[in-house]
């Protein structure tokens, strides 16, 4: 890239949204140990951590720079920054015991209520796969027998399920229409994620660009995953990662780098620095 090009890029984004798993952190789930030391040089690119995990697991992750990032978290349905509810949109009880009713067969599922103070689920009792998700993922939570009972309970802003096995696409195909504000969308290789249909990082990160007065080709985006697609639209420009899922690829403006090869740190040096 040309010196010229490179100002030009830096001056116009303002805005720079990164999906989490698969795309800023490496399989073992770590961050790049450069990452806060970029944001926080770089004060004029606002960064957006836009992640299908909660707010409150992303924030104490990035607790070192927490004041200086805007979360966007379960997949749009709620925006966090600074200790402020920027944004939320949830999915009421009735929405909630029908996504349980959806899965109450299917062995492999584990369902979660995604509350907005803490998860609620069945307890692991000695399945370790499940409780290492749990423990990445929902460091708040609760365990209950009846989460039907527990509907009520929280203000829910999605409903998720990990399925065993790296099953979680082939279930997500044959799941049926979707009714009335609920909007399915698959997550990952063991994660489907039920959410408000006006919830997603694309409309997450309109809503920020909006409220910052940012334009959309003053965006970038980075992403893996089916759950990134709005986001990337939205974007001016977008990333793929090449370990992304295919359909996403093929909609992105570029394809970056593995989450293990960091890149989008190497795209944020090339663009920036």
């Amino acid at each position: 890239m040309s010196l010229e090009k490179k100002m030009e890029e830096k001056k116009k984004i303002k805005l720079i949204a990164t999906d989490m798993d698969g795309t800023l952190v490496n399989d073992a789930k770590e961050v790049p140990a450069s990452f806060a030391p970029w944001v926080l040089s770089h004060p004029d690119q606002q960064m957006v951590i836009a992640s299908g995990r909660p707010y409150y697991t992303n924030e104490e992750l990035f607790k070192a720079i927490k004041d200086h990032l805007i979360f966007i978290g379960d997949n749009g349905g709620l925006i966090y920054q600074q200790g402020q509810v920027l944004a939320k949109a949830g999915i009421t009880a009735k929405e909630a015991k029908f996504c349980l009713d959806l899965f109450k067969d299917e062995p492999l599922a584990n369902p979660i209520l995604c509350g907005a103070s803490q998860a609620i689920c069945h307890d692991p009792k000695g399945d370790r796969n499940f409780l290492k998700q749990l423990d990445t993922y929902y460091i708040k939570r609760r365990y209950v027998e009846d989460l039907e009972a527990e509907v009520n309970s929280d203000e829910i802003i999605k409903f998720t399920v990990y399925i065993e096995g790296g099953a979680a696409e082939s279930i997500y195909r044959q799941l049926p229409e979707m009714p009335g504000n609920l909007s399915a969308v698959l997550a990952g290789p063991e994660w489907i994620d039920i959410v408000n249909k006006d919830a997603n990082k694309g409309a997450a990160v309109k809503k920020i660009a909006d409220l910052k007065g940012i334009k959309q080709d003053e965006i970038l985006a980075f992403g893996d995953y089916l759950n990134d697609l709005t986001m990337l639209e939205a974007a001016g420009t977008s990333y793929a990662m090449v370990n992304g899922h295919p359909d996403l690829k093929k909609i992105a403006d570029h394809i970056a780098l593995s989450n293990n090869d960091e890149g989008v740190m190497q795209i944020l040096r090339k663009l920036f620095d």
